[in-house]
């Protein structure tokens, strides 16, 4: 068997390219994949990325290409050099890599490595995991977890959402006196919420198209839930947007904007975007004094943050390599039919 890998994120993929692979259903892309001859695969889908690992036949004649070829067919379109092609022990340490946090918009990110679990059930769920597949992800898990024990590449900013309001904060200074309105109510919008409220922020106001979430959400950051349908009256109100919601499609856009803002007075109004695909068109970009940010935009503060964590950094990289080639050492054994041992640790064999 081979292991293959073809994916693209942040660093490799422009937006528009992310966004159309960002709306696909992971179970159909995994059910074509399997159509395709491929016999395990896991798909990780997140803001930030989109990657295949898959598992094929040795005398297949399959390649990490072929699975490029397959990504480029649900994108829509061209790919080219926006995707990265690995195979078995690049694929391995590149997983471990993004299960760690290391190849994350916000190195060191927590959020990451839920997403790799729940990536893996959803592919174990669809019947597309075998043995290679059920430990790699396991050890990536356990790899990841390890990292963020021993090292403190945690430490500071530590996902996409807590990067936004430390944007927030750069902006006004003091987010005590900020009407903040969150769109959205899942896991990046709870991550929101908990750290606008330790920020001490003046009013969160949620709105969310369940509104029972929206409403759980407000009340557990003390703020107010607002019904989904009155969310761009709310625009004339809050000093800060952040929109962080799974729709498919723009929800706010210029002209919503150019009527909240005629009642404004001539108020400054911040739109923060960190949803996959994009939440807020482009076109608020032409109103007089709408400040748009995007996901690229942090990367500013990011790379500050980075800076600070250099040598955890460091640390973090040698526990991923050393994994990494642990790993690759028991594929390779496993494909030449002579499976040797792979433990977590010295008293917890995994294999």
């Amino acid at each position: 068997m081979n292991l293959l890998l073809a994916g693209l994120n942040h660093k490799t993929a422009p937006l528009p390219l992310r966004e159309r692979l960002a709306v696909l259903d992971p179970g159909k892309t995994l059910h074509r994949l399997r159509s395709e001859g491929f016999s395990e695969g896991v798909l990780i889908a997140t803001c930030n990325r989109f990657e295949l690992y898959a598992l094929a036949p040795k005398n297949s004649g399959r390649g990490a290409e072929d699975l490029a070829g397959f990504l480029e067919r649900e994108a829509g379109s061209p790919i080219g050099s926006a995707a990265y092609r690995m195979e078995n022990g690049d694929a391995v340490r590149h997983l471990f890599e993004v299960a760690s946090g290391l190849d994350s918009l916000v190195v060191g990110e927590t959020d990451i490595l839920g997403q790799v679990k729940d990536s893996y059930a959803l592919a174990k769920e669809a019947g597309m995991t075998g043995k290679v597949s059920n430990v790699l992800f396991q050890r990536s898990i356990f790899v990841g977890k390890r990292v963020r024990t021993e090292t403190a590449i945690s430490v500071g900013p530590t996902s996409v959402a807590s990067v936004a309001v430390d944007l927030a904060s750069r902006i006004f200074g003091n987010l005590s006196d900020c009407a903040v309105l969150i769109l959205g109510a899942g896991s990046m919008a709870q991550t929101l919420a908990r750290t606008l409220r330790s920020r001490s922020a003046k009013e969160i106001a949620v709105a969310n198209r369940n509104g029972e979430r929206g409403r759980e959400l407000a009340s557990e950051c003390a703020g107010k839930a607002v019904p989904w349908e009155e969310f761009p009256k709310a625009l004339a109100i809050a000093d800060i947007v952040i929109a962080s919601t799974s729709s498919p499609t723009p929800i706010v856009d210029s002209e919503t904007v150019g009527r909240a803002m005629k009642s404004r007075m001539g108020r400054s109004l911040f739109l923060i975007d960190i949803a996959m695909p994009r939440n807020v068109d482009e076109g608020v970009h032409g109103l007089d004094h709408v400040y748009l940010y995007r996901m690229e935009d942090l990367e500013t503060i990011v790379a500050e943050s980075l800076k600070n964590r250099e040598g955890e950094l460091q640390r973090a990289s040698r526990i991923v390599h050393e994994k990494a080639s642990e790993f690759s050492r028991w594929l390779d054994s496993v494909m030449e039919g002579r499976e040797i041992s792979l433990t977590h640790s010295e008293h917890g064999e995994i294999s």
